[in-house]
């Protein structure tokens, strides 16, 4: 939340949920699934998107929390998959750390809908977080224009206020083709 807050501007509110996960051989999740809706809605409440899907709203994110501490270990099927799924998502601009403005240009419309990623629009930015019985946060970054000197100031920049390195793998620069499309070329990372 900390790096949400200093160095990127929200494009939409962050959004956090309980997925309840449906897997072959999971073992039963009764107990499980009334502890959730006892203490965060009923299935027949609002809160209930989907069958599976709890929204939490942001300021009960301290309770979902507590609630994932108190339940771990969750049971598992034989592949290892627990039942209980927090997810926080966040589509954001990131922002110049010379002027606390966001960098301009990033803006899905400008790359014609092309997506780096299932559902990511080039122009875009993002971070998924999943806890379980274990953790995994996704983040995608689109610094755009990288051709000057904005891609080495701005890399380091975020790096220094994530909760994890960043790839040096997995840099990429998107150039317009002639037929109106965008190809990917790695580039040597910034960090």
């Amino acid at each position: 939340m900390s790096f949400l807050a200093t160095c990127t501007e929200l494009v939409d509110p962050v959004e956090c949920w309980f997925l309840v996960v449906r897997e072959p051989q999971m073992p039963p999740l009764g107990k499980l699934e009334r502890e959730l809706e006892r203490r965060f809605g009923s299935r027949l409440g609002r809160p209930w998107v989907r069958r599976d899907r709890l929204v939490v709203p942001e300021q009960r994110v301290g309770d979902a929390l507590d609630f994932l501490d108190e339940i771990d270990p969750q049971p598992t099927n034989p592949w290892g998959m627990a039942p209980i799924w927090f997810w926080v998502t966040a589509r954001f601009r990131i922002l110049d750390p010379a002027t606390g403005q966001p960098i301009p240009g990033q803006d899905p419309e400008r790359f014609h809908g092309v997506e780096y990623e299932g559902r990511v629009p080039l122009g875009s930015s993002g971070l998924g977080l999943i806890l379980h019985d274990g953790a995994q946060l996704g983040l995608e970054l689109c610094i755009p224009d990288g051709a000057g000197d904005l891609v080495g100031r701005v890399a380091p920049w975020l790096q220094q206020r994530l909760p994890m390195r960043l790839s040096p793998k997995h840099w990429r620069a998107w150039t317009p083709t002639k037929s109106g499309s965008f190809k990917a070329r790695r580039m040597p990372s910034p960090v």
